[in-house]
């Protein structure tokens, strides 16, 4: 994975670095369509210098994801070597590119084609109005939009889904990342948690996913008790979030999201909603 040291608020703090990694691409197409791809080393947008001004907008995509997201630039030096995440941008746009051949129409407008990506990497701005532009530019320019443009529609999909899928998989060190009502592959009762459209828009499909819950199983275990996502946030004395983290047999929390999903609706003392939208969602 991309960061296996360092996740989150606590774990990714300043001067954080992603690690490379081997990348599995196309998880929810079926095993014969994943590709062992080597991730380059990056540099993440929360550890840039001035993130906290530059992304100090309320709601901005790039304030409330940024210790996912990959900086523009990166510039950064780590023991004597200087990290940038050029050769990060390259290898990500190596993919959009196979994307924009095989299946152009699962692309968001942002990400749609050749008129607006022509290249991977560019260090000047572009100027106003300006398309194409650099894999790189397009990322910050959504980085910089409203988390709302990325909230996935009721039949998930409209841009706004494609747009937090692509966003998550051409700008960020999670790959993928696809709610339980965009996987097909389970399928939830009326009476689960996991069943109720009012409610499970955010839950992340435990089909798939790999990067997504191995990071958050570091930042749920691994992270500091102020931390976003931190086991210390389950509050409930009868939370399995709680009761199934302790002593010698610890679960991955991706299991436990997944009994929550199968969980039934009337059943908020083991499995409360509250939590589950703390740990099972970005």
């Amino acid at each position: 994975m991309a960061s296996p040291a360092a996740v989150g608020g606590g774990l990714l703090g300043a001067g954080a670095i992603g690690v490379g990694s081997a990348y599995l691409a196309g998880a929810f197409e079926g095993s014969g369509s994943l590709e062992a791809e080597v991730e380059p080393v990056n540099v993440l947008l929360s550890s840039e210098a001035n993130f906290s001004s530059s992304y100090a907008t309320s709601g901005w995509i790039g304030k409330e994801y940024g210790h996912y997201l990959v900086s523009p630039i990166g510039s950064q030096t780590k023991e004597d070597a200087t990290i940038d995440n050029k050769k990060w941008w390259e290898w990500s746009y190596k993919r959009w590119q196979k994307d924009f051949k095989s299946k152009k129409g699962s692309l968001s407008d942002e990400f749609k084609d050749d008129k607006k990506i022509n290249s991977s990497f560019s260090e000047t701005a572009p100027s106003e109005g300006t398309s194409p532009k650099a894999l790189n530019k397009v990322c910050e320019a959504v980085y910089q939009g409203t988390k709302d443009s990325i909230t996935p529609e009721e039949n998930f999909s409209g841009n706004k889904t494609k747009l937090k899928n692509d966003l998550f998989k051409y700008c960020s060190i999670l790959g993928e990342v696809k709610t339980i009502g965009e996987a097909s592959t389970k399928t939830y009762g009326a009476t689960e948690k996991g069943g109720d459209s009012t409610k499970n828009k955010g839950f992340i499909a435990v089909t798939g996913n790999d990067k997504f819950w191995e990071i958050r199983n570091k930042e749920f275990y691994e992270g500091l008790d102020s931390d976003k996502k931190s086991r210390s946030k389950a509050a409930g004395q009868s939370s399995k979030f709680k009761t199934d983290s302790e002593g010698n047999s610890k679960q991955n929390i991706r299991d436990i999201c997944g009994a929550a999903y199968k969980s039934q609706t009337s059943e908020d003392e083991s499995y409360p909603i509250s939590e589950i939208n703390i740990f099972c969602v970005l």
